[in-house]
């Protein structure tokens, strides 16, 4: 990546409209306007006891240290949050149970609802500690850190939480998954719910998890048998069974429970992925300078995970900077862009589309301004 450290020119607050498209499809328009605020709600319950709601826990943000809501009588919570922001929800919970984050969420001009949290009893945690050989450090808490996630139907997904807890389980069988960076395989829970070494893919429990997980930040993709089938390339009327990506932050000590209706939640017909489990990233800052004679637009991403962009800038329906595919990496990086020497200065039109791992994209269209070109 090239930085811009000795660029010159200001930068300067420009005006974004954005376009989420999840692998091809467009999608509405989302506020770029980190003053504006979205609502994270959800319902923290005891893990395999979903009628335990956990009241008096205190749900907070790693990224927003000021941000915390309390659990009410039922264990629900909400926050509110910046749009346009990267967001790791965790929580602490009463005495008798274990810290939970979930999935690493990016607000994208819309509330994300049933956020819920399966927290842990401290019994069950030491035993599914011991089951999976976990070390463990002097706080009880792993040395590394765990991913946890379920293959969840379609049905729990856009239901209020009683609907949800009356369809347990919801999990779909036959299902693998993998992460980017590289993972070794997952293991996988049985029907009874405990983690089985010998199984290759998912029971109708659904879950799925990963131990001794190195910090970093990972996108984990769930695919199914169906997908790979010889009658499914024919073109079969029955379409491939699908599932959501998600990204999991880790850092030694978290356990990241990615759990339903989020996490690997399937996708039935032409469903895309929602905005908020995508692409946790965005355009953060413009800015214009010359460097050597070259008029640069120079962009600047704010991103949780490593994003491929390719970049453009078009005048008059013309290009005059890129088309340019690179790699930004967390937390932040920059791009100058060059602009044709022939482009007048005024205004023009930046195009970034943000893939991620999964091959799930976000199109971020900006109104730029040119300077003038450089003199002789």
């Amino acid at each position: 990546m090239v930085e811009a450290r000795h660029l010159i020119g200001a930068l300067v607050a420009l005006t974004a409209v954005l376009t989420l498209a999840a692998v091809t499809h467009a999608g509405q328009a989302a506020s770029a306007d980190r003053t504006v605020l979205r609502t994270i709600s959800g319902r923290a319950y005891a893990f395999n006891h979903s009628e335990t709601g956990l009241a008096g826990a205190t749900i907070r943000v790693r990224e927003l240290p000021r941000v915390s809501a309390v659990a009410d009588v039922n264990g629900d919570y909400a926050l509110r949050v910046p749009d346009e922001a990267d967001v790791t929800p965790y929580i602490e919970p009463p005495p008798g149970y274990h810290q939970i984050d979930l999935q690493t969420f990016h607000t994208r001009g819309a509330a994300i609802e049933n956020a819920n949290f399966q927290v842990p009893a401290d019994a069950e945690y030491k035993a599914l500690a011991a089951l999976l050989e976990v070390p463990l450090g002097s706080d009880g808490r792993p040395q590394q850190c765990v991913i946890v996630t379920t293959a969840s139907a379609r049905n729990v997904r856009g239901v209020d939480f009683e609907t949800f807890r009356a369809r347990t389980p919801h999990g779909v069988a036959g299902a693998t998954a993998s992460a980017t960076p590289a993972l070794p395989a997952p293991v996988y829970f049985n029907d009874d719910v405990i983690p089985d070494r010998s199984r290759t893919a998912t029971s109708g429990d659904g879950g799925i998890i990963w131990t001794g997980v190195p910090a970093g930040a990972y996108r984990v993709v769930t695919r199914h048998a169906s997908t790979n089938a010889p009658q499914q390339r024919r073109g079969s009327a029955t379409p491939p069974t699908r599932f959501a990506s998600f990204l999991a932050t880790c850092e030694p000590g978290r356990i990241v429970n990615a759990n339903p209706p989020w996490g690997a939640y399937e996708l039935t017909g032409g469903e895309n992925p929602l905005g908020a489990g995508v692409v946790a990233g965005e355009v953060a800052s413009l800015g214009r300078g010359q460097k050597r004679g070259r008029r640069l637009v120079i962009v600047g991403v704010r991103t949780a995970e490593r994003l491929r962009a390719k970049l453009a800038v078009r005048q008059g329906g013309r290009p005059v900077g890129g088309p340019r595919t690179v790699n930004f990496d967390p937390p932040s990086d920059k791009l100058p862009l060059p602009v044709a020497r022939a482009a007048p200065a005024g205004p023009a039109q930046l195009r970034v589309k943000l893939t991620d791992a999964a091959g799930d994209t976000v199109i971020e269209r900006f109104e730029v301004r040119l300077p003038p070109p450089p003199g002789p």
